[in-house]
């Protein structure tokens, strides 16, 4: 992607697998962009999506025939890389926007599920979770651990999933929770493999540990404890599923201390070793 004169970026650029490019979302890049003139794109030579949200300055997005205002707030964009587009910083300032630009099977029924020809701009409740989102991708392109390019595919799924929300195309399952609840679910679902604690969640949450568990029990929720272990034990469950990595890497991503405690944790929720679980699997 060529660099316009007095436009700076921080990307990194993605070479996925066969794999990934058939089956999954995959990366093309990622990362900031500071455009201080007119940057027009033309089309792509392969179908992809541009999703980005402003990070300082202020513009305007052409695309489609249309225009829309870009500034600083809770709104992300989604654009098709199919069609030419255009990013405009107001005059004598600069636009700087993060985001990444991706694809995936069956990405030009995304487009007319969003509708983003008629508005490209999503709102959302708390624009973190993006950039925690793009944090955690960019570490994922960066380091490739094992099974990185299918932690990519969960990531970006998990975005797009918000974005379905707020357009009403899926029922949040968190509309009626109060909101300290739906904050601390976010978090746990943006980022399943972390061993979280109690007492940290309830500074997500941002209120007291005791109000937050007085809030998770009122609200049919259980026990905090029990919900970051189911959440842990799904992700066990997807990872053990790839078989392209061993169990020590599993509890590695799981952020278990050794394999011993990882085996054990599985084998008290689900009653069989790991091993026994992908054997169960393969029949």
């Amino acid at each position: 992607m060529p660099t316009t004169p007095g436009q700076a970026d921080n990307l990194v650029f993605v070479d996925p697998s066969p794999t990934a490019r058939r089956l999954l979302w995959h990366l093309f890049s990622i990362g900031t962009r500071r455009v201080v003139q007119a940057d027009r794109h033309e089309k792509f030579e392969k179908p992809g999506a541009h999703l980005f949200w402003v990070q300082s300055g202020e513009g305007e997005l052409e695309y489609r025939s249309r225009r829309f205002h870009l500034r600083r707030g809770r709104e992300v964009w989604l654009v098709d890389m199919n069609s030419p587009r255009t990013y405009i910083p107001q005059p004598g300032r600069h636009l700087a926007i993060a985001g990444f630009r991706f694809g995936g099977p069956g990405l030009e029924f995304w487009h007319e599920a969003m509708r983003d020809e008629e508005n490209a701009e999503f709102a959302m409740d708390d624009l973190r979770f993006a950039a925690t989102t793009q944090s955690e991708l960019s570490r994922l392109v960066r380091r490739k651990p094992t099974g990185w390019e299918w932690q990519v595919h969960l990531s970006i799924t998990n975005l797009l999933g918000k974005l379905l929300i707020s357009r009403g195309l899926l029922t949040s399952p968190h509309a009626e929770l109060p909101p300290p609840v739906v904050r601390v679910l976010n978090a746990i679902a943006a980022n399943p493999a972390r061993d979280w604690k109690a007492m940290e969640l309830a500074t997500v949450a941002k209120i007291s540990y005791s109000g937050l568990r007085a809030l998770f029990h009122s609200s049919g929720q259980g026990t905090i404890h029990q919900h970051i272990q189911r959440a842990r034990l799904d992700q066990a469950r997807l990872l053990l599923a790839d078989k392209r990595l061993s169990i020590k890497d599993v509890s590695g991503q799981l952020n278990f201390s050794s394999e011993f405690y990882f085996s054990h944790f599985f084998r008290h929720h689900t009653g069989m070793t790991p091993t026994d679980f992908r054997q169960h699997l393969k029949g």
